[in-house]
């Protein structure tokens, strides 16, 4: 029995040996080797099969033990490709977006006339309701000076209150001590829009207090030494009346200031007010719909007189209604 079992063994441990020297050929020469070595491994290839399936996982997990980095570094490496692919398509969308805003800005300008320099939103100051301003990164250098006119592709901004050599201050439209000319659309009436009720609400003081505001009017700027006129400014959402007349107005903004990025800095005037060009078109009124004609009225059907004889006196209408009682009375119904 002990005999046996170490011959076993020992043919074992030789197909083993033959296996792995087949599997180290095939590596090297490939399966298309003929001769005593084709021979061998047609006789012993199920071995080797199986002993390869047996110790190929085992090889693995012991090459991934001797080199524990090597995947890590893999996932490292997919990582970051994966966040420089994020970031160019975050850049394509960029580039997409301000060449959107700056060809509206062009076409804004076009359309007043105005000589405009274009600028970014770089910082926000103290917008705790007592200051309203943002920074932009455009300054002397770029032609730009105090008081001039800010807008983006919606409307009117602010004005510029201090200057640098390469960046300025822009008080906002809705700063409390902003105080801006503005004019109505519809009637041309004049006045000043005001801040200081926040970032969605001005305030809209008409100069003639006789002339009534309405809500759903437009403002746009009436210009001055300060400012240009024809930008943009708001819609009337709320009138208040005092004293039976309608002198202020709840303005609200076109310009969103919490979302500002590009904007331009007006630096040349226009030789001719541009008016209300730079305004919206109005949505055409819906048209009117046809009223349908009435329908006739049904005509009375007149009972049988052969089903109710005594209706006969009521059949006809009018005047002869009434004299049907004669019809019943000896002969005179009978002369009719």
């Amino acid at each position: 029995m002990g005999r046996d079992t170490r011959r076993s063994r020992l043919v074992i441990v030789a197909l083993l040996v033959a296996a792995f020297t087949l599997i180290t050929l095939d590596y090297k020469t490939g399966r298309s080797a003929t001769g005593a070595r084709g021979v061998v491994h047609s006789a012993l290839g199920g071995v080797e099969d199986g002993v390869s399936a047996v110790f190929r996982p085992i090889g693995h997990t012991v090459s991934s033990l001797a080199h524990p980095n090597r995947y890590h570094d893999r996932a490292d490496r997919l990582a970051q490709e994966n966040a420089r692919l994020r970031r160019d398509l975050a850049d394509d969308r960029t580039i997409t977006q301000t060449g959107k805003e700056l060809a509206d800005l062009r076409l804004l300008a076009n359309k007043g006339q105005y000589t405009m320099v274009p600028a970014r939103v770089i910082a926000i100051g103290d917008v705790t309701g007592t200051d309203w301003t943002v920074t932009i990164n455009a300054g002397k250098d770029d032609g730009i000076a105090t008081d001039k006119t800010v807008l983006n592709a919606d409307g009117l901004v602010g004005t510029v209150a201090s200057v640098t050599a390469h960046t300025a201050v822009v008080r906002l439209v809705c700063d409390p001590n902003s105080r801006i000319g503005a004019r109505l659309e519809r009637t041309q009436l004049l006045g000043a829009v005001a801040g200081g009720q926040g970032p969605s609400t001005l305030v809209f003081t008409v100069y003639d207090a006789s002339f009534r505001v309405q809500k759903g009017d437009r403002l746009t700027t009436f210009g001055s030494l300060d400012y240009v006129a024809g930008v943009p400014i708001g819609e009337v959402t709320k009138v208040t009346d005092v004293g039976g007349l309608s002198r202020t107005a709840e303005v609200r903004p076109y310009v969103s200031v919490g979302t500002l990025d590009l904007v331009g800095v007006i630096v040349g005037r226009p030789t001719i007010d541009p008016g209300d060009r730079l305004l919206s078109p109005q949505p055409a009124p819906p048209e009117p719909t046809a009223t349908a004609p009435a329908p006739a009225p049904e005509a009375t059907l007149v009972p049988d007189a052969a089903a109710s004889p005594g209706a006969t006196a009521q059949g006809a209408t009018g005047t002869q209604g009434a004299t049907g009682t004669q019809g019943a009375t000896g002969t005179q119904g009978g002369v009719g």
